[in-house]
């Protein structure tokens, strides 16, 4: 059943269902704001992802801004943020119901249109737009959703009051009414006379006491679609008139398409043309599998560029290089003794972690149409908004006429925030004035895509007693070495500067550990791969680096090293009520395992995991993790401990055995026999708790992988006495 737009002038759509027909009728409020960041929206509906039940009556009537509300009660939410399996189609809407106070049966969601009234804040960067990342999808869009329900439901009540001749101030409102007394009137019968109204001047929130649906986990709204087959993702996209294609990538980062020769792949059945671009080949067809063996066929030589050379060897000579002619300074505190008082060692060792690839479940996809007047992309995108603009400069169309149609994504994790599929999508779309659907396989998703940097830490610790005698940490001094991520998309002022340098030291400047003294560096190194946002992104070998030195030192202290961080964190004690949760969940330590333990805070949010693990024949195996985390306000407690359990398992996967290896700046593995995951057999059991708290919402998406690696080596040190300071490790433990 085909749920992809029916937008004119775009075009006919294949296959257009009841559903289609009906998700267009409801009628009833449409809430536009004149608030800050709450401006009213214009595009029409977008039902690519499109989740609830239809109102079956009603009366034609355009979205505007983020509610609906029908004749019948069913309430329409517009959710800007992309479903990539973390549950933010049902948060985001759990947000507005809990301020519009709603009953949730009656909730449906939308995905919102690209647009900049979807946009929020993105943190450091001091911008605005519409993205999905960074764990941001709930903390970043809280202000706006509570904004958006209370303006609503102040809409519904000044009505009702109207109509009964009393104050609004004496009316409540109770899932999806409004009462006064003995009278009560549903949202549905006040919709048409509260749309138009205008939205009070000055809000009233809900008092956080009064929630009745945040904080509790009902059923998610996308797992319907998903498992009775209807859910759109990228590869599910059908246009009338539709070319597939597939797309061959130049595997060498810098490099660029040399001669092409097409000769048996242009002769083969259904095959319908060609094209050469800079950087990649596309063989379009009249079917995926026909396209696909006739990009078999093609003879292509590659030119490597600035990629000629570049090894895993140079990539480790440019780090270790960068280090050596000293970094940047971005945190210094304290003054270290020079030279060290007696009675103090020194500590050193280096630490590194390779690039990784993203290995989503859906390899790359994406559909365009693209007309003289008006450009519209199917896509599972993080970047509506920057894709969007992208696609209007690309295709010289104002960018009021180019929509994005957000599909589901079948996995993100950062590499969806890349233009590079639309972008060939466009391409191919414009040479042969048809519309066309690409999908990548699994190969050429390998084969060029915006690595997880590579990354050398050199660390140095003074360790010595403090007053009360105890051996500590006197003096930590650590270096990082890594390319920067932020070049590609801020002004070289900016990624030159602090800024670009606090992203790579994330997690190891201003950390929560208190030290007499510390210094941290950063070393910026220019290679020609293409680097790009990875789940927790430099949180993923920062947490290794940090909390297996830590450790290192704790054991050359002769100290427990659960004990050290307690100390360190006695000055920050929502950190330690983190980690003594943690540790006080995981009970003892079961017998002939052993145990390591790491804490990591990012986007928000602090995660404690203590893993136990036996090594036997030099094979590693978790056999449980246990995770806290403090994410502040918690709206869907389910899915939180979700997106822990699955962080944890990337990490681990990463932790255990992921790694890009280059030559001439060629990834040498391109589908899963050559880079493997975590198979379901090895998974351990991740138990997850969740710290009640107060403060403002924190991510969840990314924070519970930073702490898996140190957990994890720090327990195969236990078990093993053998330190691992490069991952990945299951080939190094034996």
């Amino acid at each position: 059943m085909s749920r992809l737009p029916d937008l004119p002038p775009a075009g006919p759509i294949l296959n257009i269902s009841r559903r289609d027909t009906l998700r267009a009728l409801g009628g009833g409020l449409v809430v536009a704001f004149a608030l800050p960041g709450l401006a009213c929206a214009l595009e029409p509906p977008d039902p690519t992802v499109d989740l609830g039940d239809i109102p079956p009556e009603g009366t034609a009537s355009h979205l505007n801004a983020w509610i609906r509300i029908a004749p019948n009660g069913v309430v329409t939410l517009r959710m800007p943020a992309a479903e990539m399996g973390q549950g933010v189609y049902t948060s985001l809407p759990m947000i507005l119901a809990e301020e519009l106070d709603c009953d949730w049966k009656d909730v449906h969601a939308e995905s919102a249109p690209a647009h900049p009234d979807y946009g929020r804040p993105l943190g450091f960067l001091g911008m605005e737009s519409q993205l999905t990342g960074g764990s941001n999808s709930v903390r970043g869009y809280w202000p706006a959703l509570t904004e958006a329900g209370a303006a609503a439901r102040a809409m519904l009540v000044a009505e009702a009051a109207a109509i009964w001749k009393v104050d609004a101030a004496a009316c409540t409102t109770q899932a999806g009414a409004v009462i006064h007394g003995d009278k009560r009137a549903s949202y549905g019968s006040l919709a048409a006379g509260a749309a138009l109204r205008k939205p009070p001047k000055k809000l009233q929130l809900k008092d956080p006491a009064s929630y009745t649906l945040i904080g509790t986990s009902p059923s998610r709204l996308d797992l319907p679609s998903k498992i009775d087959g209807s859910a759109v993702f990228g590869v599910d996209v059908k246009l009338e008139g539709m070319v597939i294609g597939t797309v061959v990538p130049c595997p060498h980062y810098g490099g660029r398409v040399g001669k092409v020769d097409d000769t048996k792949a242009r002769g083969m059945p259904g095959v319908i043309d060609i094209l050469t671009f800079d950087e990649e080949v596309v063989v379009l067809a009249e079917h995926f599998w026909q396209a696909k063996k006739a990009a078999d066929a093609l003879k292509i030589e590659w030119d490597p560029g600035a990629g000629a050379g570049i090894d895993d060897a140079a990539v480790e000579a440019a780090l270790a290089s960068a280090i050596a002619a000293g970094g940047k300074v971005i945190q210094r505190e304290g003054k270290p003794s020079d030279p060290p008082p007696a009675g103090t060692t020194t500590l050193e060792a280096t630490y590194s972690a390779p690039y990784l690839e993203h290995a989503t479940m859906e390899p790359l996809s994406a559909a365009a149409r693209v007309t003289a007047d008006r450009v519209d992309i199917w896509t599972g995108t993080q970047i509506q908004e920057m894709l969007r603009s992208k696609a209007s400069k690309l295709t010289k169309v104002p960018k009021d006429q180019v929509f994005v149609h957000t599909t589901f994504l079948g996995g993100g994790y950062g590499r969806r925030s890349e233009f590079d599929a639309p972008r060939v999508a466009l391409q191919a779309a414009m040479a042969i004035d048809k519309p066309v659907k690409l999908i990548w396989t699994r190969e050429a998703t390998f084969a060029r895509g915006a690595l997880r940097p590579a990354a050398r830490c050199d660390l140095r610790a003074v360790l010595g007693p403090d007053a009360s005698g105890k051996g500590t940490i006197q003096h930590l001094h650590v270096t990082v070495a890594a390319q920067s991520i932020l070049a590609r998309f801020v002004p070289g002022f900016l990624a030159n500067g602090k800024m670009g340098a606090m992203v790579a030291v994330e997690g190891l400047a201003d950390g929560p550990y208190h030290f007499p003294s510390i210094q941290v560096d950063y070393a910026r190194v220019d290679l020609p791969v293409t680097v790009g946002w990875w789940r927790s992104v430099h949180g993923s070998f920062n947490g290794f680096f940090r909390e297996c030195f830590l450790d290192e030192c704790a054991h050359a202290l002769g100290r427990d090293p659960i004990e050290l961080r307690r100390e360190l964190l006695a000055h920050n004690p929502r950190f330690l009520a983190v980690l003594d949760l943690a540790v006080a969940q995981a009970g003892a330590v079961p017998a002939g395992q052993h145990r390591g333990v790491a804490l990591f805070e990012s986007f928000g949010s602090i995660v404690a995991q203590v893993a136990d693990v036996t090594v036997t024949d030099g094979a590693v195996r978790v056999h449980r993790v246990t995770a806290a985390i403090d994410c502040g306000k918690v709206v869907h407690p389910d899915t939180v401990k979700a997106q822990v359990m699955g962080a944890t398992i990337m990490g681990l996967s990463m932790t255990l055995h992921e790694r890009i290896s280059l030559k001439d700046a060629a990834s040498q593995e391109r589908n899963f026999h050559t880079y493997p995951i975590l198979g379901p057999a090895d998974a351990p059991t991740v138990d997850v708790h969740i710290v009640p708290s107060t403060e403002p919402p924190g991510g969840v998406g990314e924070p519970g992988l930073p702490p898996v690696p140190g957990a994890v080596c720090n327990a195969v040190f236990a078990a093993t006495g053998k330190r691992l300071r490069v991952m990945p490790i299951a080939a190094l433990v034996g």
